[in-house]
């Protein structure tokens, strides 16, 4: 009987120490790089990664391909629970190419609501969250090995010219504004029409298929660098109408990031940025996410010194924190404002005949 005992401590003794290693290897490699930039396939491989690892958690969708044959995908993320038809926070990151900072958040934050479940339950409780970490890979990847300040699509426009800048394309007030809107060399190019681009067109399909559903509620699109929290309306002065609650949201993220990082992040109507059209929040908000945002990240290091579009590597992971306390805060006030017992209405004419709709809206 000694022996039989014996022997069972000894197998103990060494199936733990593997079944603690195995465990480490996993949590190892469920850990999202933050020395570098991951590029498309970086990111790709980590979101596949992760929907291997948490099944009951992450699913990914291909909602569409790019000029250049790169797919688009949407993380859904949610608590595993198996409810359904749970209310949604849809985020976007990199529509604007040069701005690398917004996928490393936007994968930050899928980790924090995947890895970090536990932590982060609250969260997931009665909402689902869908992130595309990249809505624009082909120009993301162009900025990334061919011209730093890119930040257009890869689309061609004719002669020598190509991209759109993808927050220009949208329908409401599309083409209002600045001249450079026009031409199609133009750095900010709106596109010959709403949704010329596969990649508007997926971002606005996503929007439509979550408010027939009355799950979407809150819209968050990731820029950097200029620290604001920017909502609707962009295209007009007219405030909407729960402005009121666009600002307490507003004025509840830059109070978070200063109190965690005492970085300083302005908050206003997007028309007291610029007056123009096609932006991506002011078409959320039109077809009825009663949230809309898009939060401008910082590019300041810890010494404050601005290094805008492009963070040092070694700032990345000071930074995508800093950005998860703004997102966090995003997510809670979200939940707060609208939970499930709070009805969303919807007009159906915005989502079956948008143009008609825009034409009395404009």
């Amino acid at each position: 009987m000694w022996r039989t005992l014996s022997a069972i401590v000894f197998l103990v003794a060494i199936v733990n120490p593997l079944a603690e290693t195995r465990r480490l290897r996993l949590r190892s490699s469920d850990q999202l790089q933050l020395d570098e930039y991951l590029d498309y396939n970086g990111v790709m491989q980590y979101l596949d990664h992760l929907a291997r690892a948490y099944p009951d958690r992450i699913t990914l969708k291909n909602v569409g391909r790019t000029y250049e044959n790169r797919s688009l995908k949407l993380a859904m993320v949610t608590n595993g629970d198996g409810r359904l038809g749970k209310r949604v926070i849809f985020m976007d990151a990199a529509l604007h190419a040069r701005e690398w900072m917004t996928p490393v958040a936007a994968l930050y934050t899928i980790y924090k609501l995947v890895v970090e479940f536990e932590e982060n339950a609250d969260l997931l409780a009665d909402f689902d969250w869908h992130i595309m970490p990249l809505a624009n890979p082909d120009g993301y990847e162009y900025s990334r090995k061919t011209n730093t300040r890119w930040m257009k699509t890869r689309t061609p426009n004719g002669g020598n010219c190509n991209g759109t800048d993808l927050d220009r394309n949208f329908e409401v007030g599309f083409g209002l504004g600045f001249p450079d809107l026009r031409g199609p060399c133009d750095h900010n190019f709106a596109g010959r029409a709403p949704f010329s681009e596969v990649e508007s067109r997926t971002v606005r399909d996503i929007m439509h298929s979550l408010m027939k559903s009355e799950r979407g509620v809150m819209y968050l699109s990731l820029h950097s660098p200029i620290r604001r929290v920017i909502y609707p309306w962009v295209y007009d002065s007219t405030p909407v109408p729960n402005h009121g609650e666009h600002i307490e949201i507003a004025k509840f993220v830059a109070d978070q990031i200063f109190q965690s990082t005492g970085t300083v992040i302005k908050t206003l109507q997007g028309v007291q940025y610029g007056e123009f059209g096609g932006s991506s929040i002011d078409y959320a908000f039109y077809v009825g996410f009663p949230l809309s945002f898009a939060f401008e990240m910082s590019g300041m290091d810890h010494n404050h010194v601005d290094y805008k579009f492009f963070p040092p590597t070694w700032e990345i992971r000071r930074l995508a924190d800093e950005s998860w306390t703004g997102i966090r805060a995003f997510g809670k006030k979200a939940i707060e404002k609208y939970p499930p017992s709070r009805a969303i209405h919807q007009s159906e004419d915005r989502l079956s005949n948008p143009s008609r709709a825009l034409n009395k809206l404009n």
